[in-house]
């Protein structure tokens, strides 16, 4: 740690010494035989354009890169606990959007990278056999060199580094699959020397973040003023319910939501082994991974396995492995929350021995929020499954220059979901039938390529980079699926399914899906003496998910750059240690359809019969094929400046881009009198634009104290440009999400304008508007009245929001102080609008308790944010609260303190030394969040509004020790 070293060499011959060190200049020193002491002080330099970075089918320098490649390291990678790589990016690259899905156990994050695309060919939202549009705007994953569907199950901890290819000259080497952008991860290999033994450790504890329900006076305030609007004053009256006065005097009241939710835990151990000669070198890796979530019967249980194997074989050739298996276990429940914040406060959990009672409430038909727990066999939906990654490789270098590599990649996946909801379940509450079924499924993934390289110097100046590939995926997926109702033995489950009580009700089902795509492709990376420097590639695929005459297509790119630094007018600028100029022009693809979509389908039913007789029949499914269908494809155009002053103290890189993507893949509605429903077409353009920002600075750096920080900003607007006909395509209602609006991003909310409420000095103004025959007055919904006619219809609804933010970006501090460490990073998302599907709970009857966040108008409270309670109604039911749908869009901008990291490394034994490190550390996750709008304090928004599985925040204990 004080740089003190001690090299003994034998013979009378003086010796080189070279020194290197990461943000310095190398330096050769000559020492002679004899000499007891040398003092070397290294000088800051610009190495880190030397770095490695990873694209497509190979690697680059930094200082060569044409490309807009955001890179993230190990040690970024594992400053955040979680079982999810992902996650722990999010903040820090820019152009790179992440969300976690839900706060359940074991839950996976998006990410979409500059943009949503496309819709995804949904014209209808509501369809649920269509992916959602962050399914099929993610990007490709490849992991060591290989394509895999997702990294969920990756552990972070075997990985060494994530590379994200964001621009088209980076992505569309991978033509078909690179519209969406490429994430690369890297996991660690072997090295030569001793055997290095890593232990890395945490656990914690995880509280939920949700708005409380109101009991109490809370709860009494809100029916008293329900009542007293329609005249009612007696709490005799009001308060009619069996048992309610009693519960009153006696102040009994449940707090549902607190009976529902747990503090939650997760716990990660993983056990690491390096080792090698200089031909073999080794890495191996053992994790477990556990997490219980904030409901009691979620939770996620991972164990993961990794073996890495590099062999030289001879001085020209060489062959690796890298493998890992996972297993994984999750329990999933049926959302309690919901019917948490909407059943009266009145009521006893539990009976008399203890136990939950399924009926609490006097009426006896009102379900508990705790139903589904009152044994093990009301409710069970259980997942495992099993994945293993097998990719190897061969690499030959027959002649100085020349490399040929060929790998062959596998990816099986093994699936089984079983699912049991009782007759007395929260699931089967409507039905009150108990419903058992299991699916399972199997899926095969190949991976073929083989890359010929060839590099060149001439007069050393002249460095020319050939890069041919062919490539060729293949998808097999298997399911088989069975379902029944009326399961004679609960504690049967969901086995055994031919002991349902009903045959009619039984259904089995099997499928079989399979994709090919074939794709070569070739590129040529030049530069001239490192200052001028050019990309240029060409790929062509072919999928067999298109038709015939229209599969196979070109994908081009081209990028410049210019590496100002080099040049002699810039020796003279002492303050500028780099500055590098580059622009990039692409086309990627898309087949983004379903498997078979460009097919007519036959459908098989059962409904048929020739007298008495039943038959099976098969008749066309419900979208029509269409063979002249051809690819999606996103054109970019990114122009990028990289640069560094006062000696490194300060870096950064500063992206422009606007990608267009064309030729949407869109399902078209045909009219009823052609029999069927739709045809996949050619038809749309989107168009995203933006610009990311990348900081960092080495603030002090000093012997014992040093400080650095990095900032990313990013900016992104996202829009439709075509559609059909040249008009929006609208949801089926003004609850729903993603109507697609020209001019406006994909994922965007339609609904009427929220003004506020009407106040007492408007009566007169509110009362020009009648709804349902009623006259509006004060206390009523306030809306924009878009064509001034005085009522509230379609032609009132318009664009109102979209999940897509103005801006979102990250900010990491890291300060050293000799043995402690200390890492903050903030996180912000602003502009965005989310769905927040808690307020849609408020009750203007009183009945229910609700969320006590709701500020509802009275006259003594004129607030603009809720509409007046009235006894006897519903949000939906009453003219007064037209337009209760925009309750729910609130602006998601936030703020919050993603992670706070204090660690203290014990110093190394001076003598009989044991370990090479023990750390200890404390994290914080989600310690603060902050949200721009009042309607949505104790939620996080980075949830995007939904109800069910919100974030939690969780403090983690860590221990990490090296052998």
């Amino acid at each position: 740690e004080n740089g003190q070293f001690t090299i003994r060499v034998s013979g009378d011959a003086p010796v080189t010494l070279v020194v290197t060190y990461l943000g310095f200049e190398t330096q050769e020193i000559s020492a002679n035989m004899g000499m007891q002491s040398l003092n070397i002080t290294l000088l800051s330099s610009t190495s880190n354009l030397n770095e490695v970075v990873v694209i497509g089918y190979g690697t680059v320098k930094k200082r060569d890169l044409t490309g807009s490649v955001a890179s993230v390291k190990a040690e970024d990678i594992v400053r955040t606990p979680t079982h999810n790589a992902v996650e722990a990016l999010q903040g820090r690259a820019t152009g790179v959007d992440i969300t976690r899905n839900s706060g359940s156990a074991g839950a996976s994050s998006t990410i979409t990278i500059r943009g949503n695309k496309t819709p995804g060919g949904r014209t209808n939202v509501n369809d649920p056999n269509r992916p959602p549009v962050s399914a099929v705007n993610k990007p490709l994953y490849v992991l060591d060199g290989f394509q895999v569907d997702n990294i969920d199950a990756i552990n972070p901890n075997d990985i060494a580094s994530i590379d994200i290819l964001k621009d088209a000259s980076s992505t569309a080497i991978y033509g078909a699959q690179g519209a969406n952008g490429v994430v690369i991860v890297t996991t660690k290999k072997g090295e030569a020397g001793k055997v290095k033994i890593n232990y890395d450790a945490y656990y914690g504890v995880n509280d939920y973040s949700f708005p409380k329900s109101r009991t109490g006076e809370s709860y009494l305030a809100l029916r008293r003023e329900a009542a007293r609007t329609v005249g009612i004053t007696d709490d005799a009256v009001i308060f009619d319910g069996p048992g309610e006065l009693d519960a009153i005097q006696a102040g009994e009241f449940v707090d549902w939501l607190d009976l529902v939710v747990q503090n939650g835990s997760q716990q990660s151990h993983n056990l690491s082994f390096t080792a090698g000669s200089e031909k073999t070198k080794v890495f191996a890796s053992a994790g477990y991974f556990k997490e219980e979530g904030m409901l009691r019967n979620n939770n996620y249980n991972r164990y993961n396995l990794r073996l890495n194997l590099d062999q030289t074989l001879t001085s020209w050739a060489k062959a690796g492995l890298n493998s890992q298996v996972v297993y994984a276990a999750q329990n999933n429940r049926t959302n309690p929350l919901g019917q948490a914040t909407q059943i009266s406060p009145f009521g006893n959990a539990y009976d008399e021995d203890g136990l939950i009672k399924q009926y609490p409430l006097p009426d006896g038909t009102t379900i508990s929020p705790l139903a589904d727990e009152r044994t093990n066999l009301i409710a069970r939906n259980n997942v495992l499954n099993t994945s293993v990654v097998a990719n190897a490789y061969i690499d030959i270098n027959p002649i100085e220059g020349l490399n040929f590599r060929t790998s062959l990649g596998t990816n099986l996946d093994f699936l089984r979901r079983g699912v049991y909801n009782d007759r007395t379940s929260l699931a089967q509450n409507n039905s009150k039938v108990s419903i058992a079924s299991q699916q399972s499924g199997y899926n095969r993934f190949f991976n073929w390529d083989n890359v010929l390289t060839y590099n060149k110097i001439f007069n050393n100046a002249h460095n020319f980079t050939l890069t041919g590939i062919v490539s060729y995926l293949q998808s097999d997926a298997e399911a088989l699926s069975a379902s029944g109702q009326g399961q004679v033995l609960a504690s049967q489950l969901f086995y055994d399914l031919n002991s349902t009580s009903s045959a009619v009700t039984r259904s089995i089902g099997s499928s079989y899906i399979g994709w090919n795509n074939f794709a070569y492709a070739g590129r040529i990376n030049y530069s001239y003496k490192g200052k001028y420097l050019l990309t240029a590639s060409g790929r062509v695929d072919e999928s067999s998910r298109l038709s015939p005459k229209n599969r196979t297509d070109f994908f081009p790119s081209a990028a410049i750059g210019w590496n100002v630094y080099e040049e002699d007018f810039m020796k003279s600028i002492n303050f500028i240690n780099n500055l590098k100029l580059r622009t990039s022009y692409g086309v990627s693809g898309n087949y983004n359809i379903d498997v078979y979509g460009t097919q007519s389908l036959l459908v098989a039913g059962s409904n048929m019969s020739f007298g008495d007789v039943p038959a099976n029949f098969y008749k066309f499914g419900g979208r029509v094929g269409n063979p002249n269908l051809g690819w999606e494809k996103t054109a970019t155009i990114d122009v990028g400046l990289d640069f560094s002053i006062l000696k490194n103290r300060i870096s950064g890189t500063i992206d422009w881009y606007k990608s267009t993507t064309s030729d949407l893949l869109l399902p078209r509605s045909l009219p009823f009198s052609t029999g069927v429903e739709e045809v996949y077409e050619n038809i749309g353009e989107t168009q995203n634009k933006g610009l990311e920002i990348a900081l960092s600075s080495q603030n002090i750096s000093k012997k014992d104290f040093k400080w650095s920080t990095t900032v990313t900003f990013s900016r992104n607007r996202e829009k439709i440009t075509k559609l059909i006909d040249g008009r929006n395509i609208l949801s089926n209602s003004a609850f729903e999400r993603n109507s697609l609006l020209l001019g406006y991003p994909i994922t965007s909310f339609y609904s009427y304008q929220k003004l506020g409420i009407w106040q007492q000095d408007e009566a007169t103004e509110a009362a020009k508007y009648s709804v349902g025959g009623q006259t509006l007055q004060p206390g009523d919904i306030k809306l924009k009245d878009l064509n001034g006619d005085f009522k509230f219809d379609a032609a009132d609804l318009s664009f109102i929001g979209s999940t897509v933010p103005d801006w979102y970006g990250g900010i990491q501090n890291n300060f050293s102080y000799k043995g402690f460490d200390l890492g903050v990073f903030l996180l912000a998302r602003y502009g965005q609008t989310i769905d927040a599907e808690f307020l849609g709970r408020y009750n203007p009857a009183g009945t229910a308790n609700g969320p006590e966040i709701i500020d509802y108008w009275t006259p003594e409270n004129p607030t603009n944010d809720f509409p007046r309670p009235r006894r006897g109604t519903t949000l939906s039911s009453y003219a007064g609260y037209t337009g209760y749908q925009a309750l729910n869009f609130v602006d998601g901008s936030f703020f919050k303190i993603k992670n706070v990291s204090l660690g203290y490394t014990i110093p190394k034994l001076k003598s009989g030394k044991v370990y090479e490190r023990i750390r200890l550390y404390v994290t914080a996750n989600n310690l603060l969040t902050v949200a721009k709008s009042d309607l949505i304090k104790n939620y996080d928004p980075e949830r995007g509004g939904a109800e069910n599985s919100p974030l939690s925040r969780s403090f983690v204990f860590g221990l990490n020790v090296g052998f």
